[in-house]
């Protein structure tokens, strides 16, 4: 990836919209340039002093599904996805979009920990960039195995598809600064991610959250730290945790 490439992206990539390869290859370059290196410093300063000084809004929960809905009567999936191919439409779209996350407060609710937020961010992208699984499959002897070579640790991969959160892939994502296993379950229309990774000391939250309809809960066991997200119905949510926390075995794997 070249200079001007970086800069062009180093905006998406801030904001956490990007995918795994691109963001390697963001790394990779600002490593070695040391004025796109100031540049994304300066602009992650930027964003750190908007989010912590910016006047927050609760939007309510409806909102959401009401603008997609109006979208989608108005234009038609189709013409929507055409607009995307016109960049000077697109650009005032985002430059709307920008307006509505400052208006209704995407970071809404003080002292949000940083990893709820990042999670959420990483449940949302591989939704849109279409990479929600790196291996697809409902087995969990093959996605398990797909792991190996990839971490430093094997991930316990639990099916629950007798309960009605059938498993349906895995990837590998980042979060919390480094690599993690993220296991995919179903329900109806919905997509759950569950983030694992060794547990190494504190940093989970000690609540649920629920940032714009999206909810998230995190626990640690066997060693291991867990992190669901989904925007699943509260109670339907509740109910997998507790499926997952009850059949993780207490030992962390390979122990």
């Amino acid at each position: 990836m070249n200079h001007d490439e970086v800069l062009r992206l180093l905006g998406a990539y801030l904001d956490g919209e990007l995918d795994l390869p691109k963001c390697v290859e963001i790394e990779e370059h600002v490593a070695g340039c040391e004025a796109c290196r100031e540049r994304m410093e300066a602009e992650a300063e930027l964003i750190g002093t908007v989010r912590e000084e910016a006047p927050r809004f609760e939007a309510p929960a409806f909102l959401e599904t009401r603008i997609r809905a109006m979208v989608r009567e108005a234009a038609g999936e189709t013409t929507v996805r055409k607009w995307m191919a016109f960049p000077w439409l697109w650009s005032g779209l985002a430059v709307a979009a920008v307006a509505v996350v400052l208006m209704f407060g995407y970071f809404r609710a003080p002292g949000l920990p940083g990893i709820v937020r990042d999670a959420v961010a990483d449940h949302v992208r591989s939704l849109q960039v279409n990479h929600l699984m790196d291996v697809a499959s409902t087995d969990q002897h093959t996605v398990k195995p797909w792991f190996a070579g990839k971490l430093n640790y094997s991930p316990q991969v639990i099916d629950l598809t007798t309960s009605g959160y059938p498993l349906v892939g895995g990837r590998l994502d980042v979060l919390d600064g480094q690599n993690v296993a993220a296991i995919i379950y179903g329900r109806r229309k919905h997509f759950i991610n569950l983030f694992i990774w060794p547990a190494s000391g504190s940093g989970l939250p000690s609540r649920p959250y629920t940032l714009n309809g999206y909810h998230v809960l995190g626990w640690t066991k066997g060693g291991m730290n867990y992190l669901a997200v989904s925007e699943l119905g509260e109670q339907e949510f509740e109910d997998f945790a507790k499926l997952i926390q009850e059949q993780t075995s207490p030992a962390r794997p390979g122990e």
